[in-house]
């Protein structure tokens, strides 16, 4: 097959798979909190159960940035499985809701999976493409994702307004795993994806406005991140709390999608972009203070498609980034801000004295953080000449390499406690049982 035929055949088939997709992502992330919420957990044991997601996120992207190699030398078959991996662990969740535990354990290993397909497929398009359709096709996959999430969001909340719990939740995981393997196997019929993609290790440091650039876009990023997730963590109990029921939550998210849908063609500049999310966080600001619940589906709306700008900004600014930083760690630069804004989400409410109120007002302060230092630091979107503006992202990058390596090495060795501290949990419970064993048989 020619090389052109072959590049649109592939960006048919990596839409497609984008399509089916975001119908199984839609249900599995989309219901997932609405389902804790109405199974009874509290916000500070829900955002319990996403605090090891964030640092197991933030975690592999860092040592995937600084070892590239270690996921490039078995690229296609460490894509294709993983990519199948993570379907089947979040067919999981419904039959693990009575266990915390299992449940974080399961939510930790598939979003930790997820990473790691999202780092993969960004590889993918990486190298695929030239940079000038790069966008393009990343623009196409979002869209065709918010389309096919319309279609999940429609069926969950089609499906829980006409099943009971648990029966709805088990049906929609079930017919959105099936989707998944869909997907899955668009994925296996895209040509051109190479059996190992050595990535060249960068002994030379990129030009340091590079680094800036990158490392500014980042923090904007994790912070836009963490008031998105905390929107989500918060939003479903506070509807609870009004008393809508819970096709209003899910309803929620096909307004939603719409929205990104509509967004993934809307902002087209860097300009745009700064428009984008500044409205975002006036959005944000806006949903506590709306006690009628309908209306937060016209919020829901409007959110996701600002929000678009956020998502856009940071794939146009590392598609540049790209030959520079080489195409591993540009893809783990950009998902690990999402972990990074999970985890301080999460990290936030879990502590146990946010409200549902306060989770969303904290939300919007940190999407206006974000706003102000693309107003001020990103020279592409500041308002101020733009050689001011350089200097103001050196003055955040210098500060900010000192928190990222203190953040990163605290979170490995929380990390490594917690699995030594369920290792000797697990331990004396064998001796436990050995124990009452003993008892029995000398019984007997």
């Amino acid at each position: 097959m020619e090389r052109p035929k072959q590049r649109t055949l592939a960006k048919i088939l990596l839409v497609a798979e984008a399509f089916f997709g975001g119908f199984y992502v839609s249900i599995t992330r989309g219901l997932f909190v609405p389902m804790l919420a109405y199974s009874g957990y509290r916000l500070d044991v829900l955002s319990a159960v996403l605090v090891p997601t964030g640092l197991g996120g933030i975690l592999l992207a860092h040592e995937l940035y600084r070892k590239p190699g270690s996921i490039t030398r078995k690229f296609r078959s460490l894509l294709l499985s993983t990519h199948v991996s993570e379907r089947i662990l979040w067919l999981l969740p419904p039959v693990l809701l009575s266990s915390p535990y299992l449940l974080s354990l399961d939510y930790l290993a598939g979003n930790v999976v997820s990473v790691l397909v999202s780092i993969l497929l960004g590889i993918l398009i990486y190298s695929l493409f030239p940079t000038r359709e790069i966008i393009e096709v990343s623009v196409h996959r979002s869209a065709a994702g918010a389309a096919a999430s319309i279609l999940g969001s429609l069926f969950m909340t089609f499906v829980t307004a006409v099943q009971s719990a648990p029966m709805a939740y088990v049906t929609s995981y079930v017919t959105a795993f099936l989707a998944g393997l869909v997907s899955s196997a668009t994925l296996i019929l895209t040509p051109g994806i190479p059996q190992a993609l050595p990535e060249r290790e960068r002994t030379v440091t990129p030009h340091e406005e590079a680094r800036i650039r990158g490392n500014v876009v980042f923090i904007v990023l994790a912070f836009f991140f963490a008031g998105s997730n905390l929107v989500g963590i918060a939003w479903s109990p506070l509807l609870r709390q009004l008393g809508a029921p819970v096709y209003i939550p899910l309803a929620l998210s096909v307004a939603g999608n719409v929205g990104g849908l509509v967004g993934a063609y809307f902002w087209r500049s860097y300009r745009g972009y700064l428009v984008a999310i500044a409205l975002n966080a006036l959005v944000t600001a806006l949903i506590p203070y709306v006690a009628y619940p309908p209306a937060h589906v016209a919020l829901s709306f409007a959110a996701s498609l600002t929000f678009a700008g956020a998502n856009l900004l940071g794939m146009q600014v590392f598609a540049e980034l790209n030959e520079r930083l080489g195409r591993v760690r540009a893809s783990a630069f950009l998902v690990s801000a999402n972990y990074a804004g999970l985890l301080v989400a999460s990290a936030f409410s879990s502590l146990g004295f946010l409200t549902p109120f306060s989770g969303l007002v904290l939300a919007a302060f940190l999407k206006l953080v974000g706003v102000l230092l693309a107003m001020f630091a990103i020279p592409e979107t500041a308002v101020i000449p733009e050689r001011r503006a350089y200097e103001y992202s050196r003055m955040i990058y210098s500060t900010s390499i000192l928190g990222y390596t203190f953040t990163v090495q605290a979170s490995r060795e929380l990390l490594k406690t917690s699995i030594e501290a369920l290792a000797l949990a697990a331990l004396l419970t064998l001796l436990y049982i050995i124990y009452r064993l003993s008892w029995i048989i000398v019984g007997l």
